[in-house]
């Protein structure tokens, strides 16, 4: 579980960071960034009913936080970031998920 301080949480956020944001994609997941006036990086996780039902998208956020949480140290500061589940996540382990995070996030020059 994310703690309180990295967590995005209210729509109007995520309406912001959808609106003004950079986006990059991988294999499982869609990574969409913007900078922030905040002083450390706020993240939000989404898995959309494509993807399945309740179970299925619990299981991919769950993936995701698990995955993200590894690089909550390194990551740039001064960044919202939304990652997005698409549809191949499910049924993935975990180190994959993180391979692909990892790429993605070097991609963006978050890391």
């Amino acid at each position: 579980m994310l703690k309180k301080q990295f967590r995005l949480r209210k729509k109007y956020q995520f309406n912001y960071v959808y609106r003004v944001g950079q986006s990059c994609h991988g294999k499982y997941m869609l990574l969409v960034y913007t900078k922030s006036k905040n002083k450390n990086i706020k993240i939000g996780i989404s898995a959309s009913k494509k993807i399945g039902g309740a179970i299925i998208r619990n299981r991919a956020r769950r993936l995701l936080r698990a995955a993200i949480s590894p690089y909550l140290d390194g990551l740039n500061p001064n960044f919202n970031l939304i990652i997005v589940a698409k549809q191949s996540i499910v049924g993935e382990k975990l180190n994959v998920v993180k391979q692909d995070l990892e790429n993605i996030l070097k991609k963006a020059e978050l890391l």
